[in-house]
């Protein structure tokens, strides 16, 4: 992460090792919306991760959500200002090319859970797709694991 923020860690500590991590809407939710039940839980594994080096990847929808829910759940004026500094970060993009679309919807079609979101199943396509790339996904969401990928906290 790039810039300095009042919602997400700044550490300037030297890094141990380098690790590429997909991050989902509800880790980043959780980080900013300081009476969510994952709080504390995130921030500790945000700083963790910083502390390898980590590298934050996000999908094309991520920011996206990220202030739609803050918009619901706390104000538009935190959504604003979460959607600016959110920008400040420079995450990094990661897409699926159009001849790797139909993976998202394939996934989508594998769950049989109500409520499937199919911006996870977006983000399960991308860490099939980049596996040798992504090391795990920040989240709270059991889908992933549920479906075999490995979690940010177990891997730290």
């Amino acid at each position: 992460m790039a810039a300095k923020s009042k919602y997400f860690s700044n550490l300037e500590e030297p890094t141990q090792y380098m690790l590429d991590i997909l991050v989902d809407a509800d880790a980043l939710v959780a980080l900013v919306k300081t009476n969510e039940p994952n709080h504390k839980r995130a921030f500790s594994i945000s700083e963790d991760l910083q502390k390898k080096g980590c590298t934050w990847y996000i999908s094309p929808f991520t920011i996206g959500e990220v202030v739609t829910v803050i918009s619901h759940k706390v104000n538009q004026a935190t959504a604003k200002e979460v959607l600016k500094e959110l920008r400040k970060q420079n995450l990094n993009l990661l897409t699926l090319k159009d001849e790797y679309i139909q993976l998202a919807d394939d996934w989508f079609n594998k769950q049989n859970k109500k409520g499937t979101s199919y911006f996870d199943c977006y983000n399960i396509a991308l860490l099939e797709r980049y596996k040798k790339q992504l090391n795990a996904i920040f989240s709270f969401d059991g889908v992933y694991k549920r479906n075999g990928f490995k979690m940010a906290d177990e891997i730290i």
